[in-house]
């Protein structure tokens, strides 16, 4: 019986949604909030891994935040929108 090498080394959504959080903390600073939870957005299509939005807010101003979550639980920041 073969099994796919992705069946098992994908990120859970729960943890991919805390590192998407991690990464708006990292990339605005220190005095970033989390107003909103991360949302699992869909598949990235070249990558085929999950596309994941966080919702910040620094400095009195709105981010969205989107990354992409690699197998091994990595966020990579792909682009972001704000501030409103």
């Amino acid at each position: 019986m073969l099994l796919s090498p992705f069946a098992f080394a994908e990120c859970s959504d729960y943890e991919s949604l805390v590192q998407a959080d991690k990464g708006s903390k990292a990339f605005l600073g220190r005095d970033t909030e989390i107003f909103q939870r991360a949302v699992v957005l869909k598949r990235h299509h070249p990558s085929h891994q999950k596309e994941v939005a966080s919702y910040a807010k620094a400095g009195g101003q709105y981010y969205t935040m989107f990354f992409i979550i690699d197998n091994n639980c990595k966020a990579f920041y792909i682009k972001h929108a704000g501030p409103r």
